[in-house]
């Protein structure tokens, strides 16, 4: 299992991810969403009153959004690996 993992973490050119915007747009609204779930855990909670509950659904709506659109997967190839090419750069390339 561990060896499946860090192939999968091996398979993608992290540099670059981490210095492309799309990632951070994406992964910041999911480590938030992971920190309240967990905080909920542990007996932490907002207590914003009814709207504050409603706004705080909608961003949490909007924080799943992002994150789906692409913490890991790169649009450009198939499946959740980068491509040979891609694996090869040191910064995103630009169009």
């Amino acid at each position: 299992m561990m060896n499946k993992i860090k192939t999968f973490f091996e398979k993608i050119n992290w540099r670059v991810r981490l210095k492309s915007k799309t990632f951070w747009l994406t992964i910041i609204p999911a480590l938030l969403l992971l920190v309240q779930v967990v905080a909920a855990v542990f007996g932490f909670e907002l207590q914003l009153g009814e709207l504050g509950e409603k706004l705080l659904a909608v961003v949490n709506a909007a924080f799943a959004v992002l994150s789906i659109l692409g913490i890991v997967t790169d649009p450009t190839t198939a499946g959740v690996s980068d491509s040979a090419q891609a694996l090869t750069y040191t910064k995103p390339k630009e169009d």
